[in-house]
């Protein structure tokens, strides 16, 4: 998504510019409108296209765990963008997924409700509850 989702963006009193990030309560300011959208695209780790800085990680992995690591880049990562969000799978062992979300759901505080009900819903619905037994948040 090229543009800022669940951010608002107003103007103060002395003229300046402040957005913020809803969900998570980020907020950047700027002199001018321009200025504050940017200063929000920094903090949420987007360029100014819109897109994630921040790595894939699914090209790290093999088997089941890339699998598992391409559809929280897809479909997760998609409906995560709403808020600004994305999730990255950065470890998988014995069943166990060590995911990180990042954007505007890193330092969310509903990020970890998302992770271990919706998050970990999704995957275990597409992988098997035998595949995915639990998911560890990574900070």
């Amino acid at each position: 998504m090229s543009q800022l989702q669940s951010v608002v963006i107003s103007t103060k009193a002395d003229g300046s510019w402040q957005a913020v990030h809803v969900p998570s309560g980020k907020v950047a300011h700027g002199l001018t409108k321009e200025e504050a959208e940017d200063g929000m695209r920094e903090v949420l780790g987007m360029t100014d296209q819109g897109s994630f800085k921040e790595p894939l990680t699914s090209d790290r992995f093999s088997g089941l765990a890339k699998e598992i690591a391409e559809f929280l880049e897809g479909q997760v990562s998609d409906m995560l963008a709403f808020h600004s969000g994305f999730a990255r799978l950065e470890a998988f062992e014995n069943g166990i997924a060590h995911i990180r979300l990042g954007g505007g759901c890193q330092g969310c505080p509903s990020s970890t409700l998302t992770l271990m009900n919706g998050v970990q819903q999704q995957l275990q619905e597409r992988f098997g509850e035998d595949s995915i037994v639990d998911l560890v948040p990574v900070v």
